[in-house]
């Protein structure tokens, strides 16, 4: 059967997003942050009511503040005593885990360093490899950026639409300029960073820090990066100062599909955090504001680390899916089917293939027609969901990601970060997203 390829561009969260912990029996603290790790906060918001001990209230308020993207979610004292405080192991680990991510997402990148760097520590300790090397990154990218000063929106968010498209894979790209020079670029929600290809990097002039690192992607494995910092970036009348740039080989952002396909630039989930609100005309724009009517209806957002999640019903079932605009495709993951094996038996199988910066590997898919998804209590309209099947290693750390294919079923969608909501237009006709044949 014909392979078709699932574009995910840079799924960047197993590098450094606030690492996911594997469940550990009478750990209820690994357990309830590996439900936050994709998107679940149902047991730590259970949790937190019915906490006992000043301790636990404070790092567990501390872990939902970090999801609403509050700036205040690492302030309370309590948390650093935690993260120095061994006595009780599973607590500290978590307090780091906030820390790191918190720090990180402040753009104060040497305390994000040393807390990744104590994280690292105590998960080897704990025989919690798969974790530890996730820490690892996130210290490494954090140490390259230390000394380097946060990013900051110059002046106030200004209200501008500018032109949109989808490319030929179906992302949504538009226009950037970076150190005064023009360039296209997918926004992409799935993105822990802001990406510029090697050559579109040096033509801009990035400011290349000394040392390369890896993080990870979409597919199985890492990529090589090197970090730098954009002094200026502008986008729909909005300058931001000091953005911090992932910067990958031209090689690695180009896929193999009949007559070429490539990406120079991504905009990554920092930049448009700082936006504060951004809006989607499928028809064509992107537009920039200082935030929507606090009374409009949508669906609640929740953040681990830079990776957003929004609730979808299938089937019945709510779930948390992966709010990824770089994604080409809606889909279900491995742990999906390994949890759900009725839905999954009877539907047709194929070999996929999925690509994301740094590579492609092959997976076997089931393709549910006509499946029953709801979003924000609205039908989402798709002909088909794939759903992979194949054993992942390590297994996938989200039930799926909701990408550009369902959000072009609406005319519109905002995503409100200071809300934390996504927004929906009025339905559309579906569109017919091209999966090209891989070479």
């Amino acid at each position: 059967m014909m392979n078709r390829m699932r574009m995910s561009l840079l799924a960047l969260a197993g590098g450094f997003a606030l690492a996911a912990a594997a469940p550990v029996a009478g750990n209820e603290f690994d357990a309830i942050f590996e439900a936050a790790g994709r998107g679940d906060l149902a047991p730590m918001e259970r949790q937190a009511a019915a906490a006992t001990t000043p301790e636990a209230r404070a790092l567990l308020d501390a872990a939902l503040a970090a999801a609403r993207l509050d700036p205040e979610a690492a302030s309370d004292p309590a948390l650093a005593r935690l993260a120095g405080d061994d006595r009780v192991p599973e607590m500290r680990r978590a307090a780091l885990e906030v820390l790191s991510s918190v720090t990180f997402l402040k753009g104060d990148y040497a305390a994000a360093a040393r807390f990744g760097d104590s994280l690292e520590q105590a998960l080897r300790a704990a025989g919690e490899t798969e974790r530890a090397e996730q820490a690892a990154r996130l210290h490494g990218v954090a140490a390259l950026l230390s000394g380097s000063p946060p990013q900051r929106v110059e002046g106030s968010v200004a209200v501008r639409a500018i032109p949109l498209h989808y490319d030929r894979v179906g992302l949504p790209r538009v226009e950037v300029v970076v150190n005064g020079q023009r360039q296209e670029a997918v926004v992409d929600t799935g993105a822990n960073l802001t990406v510029l290809s090697g050559e579109t990097a040096r033509r801009m002039g990035i400011a290349f820090r000394d040392s390369e690192t890896r993080v990870g992607n979409g597919v199985d494995g890492t990529v090589p990066v090197r970090l730098g910092i954009a002094d200026r970036f502008e986008i729909a009348g909005t300058t931001l100062r000091n953005v911090a740039i992932l910067v990958i080989d031209d090689e690695q952002l180009t896929f193999p599909l009949p007559g070429g396909y490539d990406i120079r630039a991504i905009v990554g989930l920092p930049v448009l955090r700082a936006l504060g609100r951004i809006e989607i005309d499928n028809d064509g724009s992107f537009a920039v504001g200082p935030g929507g009517d606090p009374a409009a209806a949508g669906s609640p957002l929740r953040a681990s680390g830079n990776d957003l999640f929004v609730d979808v019903e299938i089937d019945g079932r709510i779930l948390p899916l992966h709010l990824d605009t770089g994604a080409n495709l809606t889909g279900l993951s491995a742990r999906f089917a390994a949890a759900h094996p009725g839905v999954v038996a009877g539907l047709a199988i194929e070999e996929a293939r999925l690509a994301s910066a740094g590579g492609t590997r092959q997976a076997q898919r089931a393709t549910w027609r006509n499946p029953p998804l709801r979003l924000g209590g609205r039908t989402l309209a798709l002909a088909e969901l794939p759903v992979t099947l194949a054993a992942e290693e390590p297994e996938p750390r989200f039930n799926g990601t909701l990408g550009s294919n369902a959000l072009r079923t609406f005319e519109s969608y905002a995503i409100d970060f200071r809300a934390m909501r996504l927004e929906l237009g009025p339905d559309r006709a579906p569109v017919a997203v091209p999966t090209p044949s891989a070479s």
